[in-house]
């Protein structure tokens, strides 16, 4: 009899195990590098200074989400909003390196030959504005907050893609 309970009691547990916490999953990620893959580009993420991540509900599961570049996290969300809901949004502070939820960094935008990110986008996350404005002295560009870089980013993209206009006079 004290084998069924054993059982029994083995089953209960790992019943709870895989029923809890499935949902549960919040704060960022950890962070593999050179393991992870990026979520958009496919490449391994192996640096973390400008590195993202998306928590998201995909069909009712919570699940992280893992970029190489901020710009490759924000062309993702777009790409892929009628997959998943996004519950937060993680980016790591160039200077320490550390998570930060991403509506409160400030972000800089500048050009990809002066700022070099990993996928060309220009684009990094900063806890203190100050820290991003001084940068914005050494490489240019703009410091925005994280709904004007989506923005940004967006017709930076359109701009890229759209052909070459028409010369005058043909």
């Amino acid at each position: 009899m004290s084998a069924r309970v054993s059982i029994a009691f083995l089953l209960l547990c790992w019943a709870a195990a895989c029923g809890c916490g499935s949902n549960e999953l919040e704060g960022p990620p950890e962070l593999r590098l050179g393991r992870d893959e990026c979520g958009e580009c496919g490449m391994l993420v192996g640096e973390d200074r400008f590195s993202s991540a998306l928590l998201v509900d995909r069909q009712g599961l919570r699940e992280h989400i893992v970029y190489d570049d901020i710009g490759c996290m924000l062309d993702a969300e777009v790409e892929h909003q009628s997959e998943w809901k996004v519950i937060e949004r993680y980016v790591h502070d160039r200077a320490t390196r550390a998570w930060v939820p991403a509506g409160r960094a400030s972000f800089l935008f500048a050009d990809s030959a002066s700022l070099q990110t990993p996928m060309g986008s220009g684009i990094a996350a900063y806890s203190d504005k100050a820290a991003a404005e001084r940068d914005r002295e050494r490489h240019g560009g703009r410091v925005l907050g994280l709904d004007e870089l989506a923005e940004a980013r967006k017709a930076w993209k359109k701009a890229r893609l759209s052909p070459p206009a028409p010369e005058a006079g043909r």
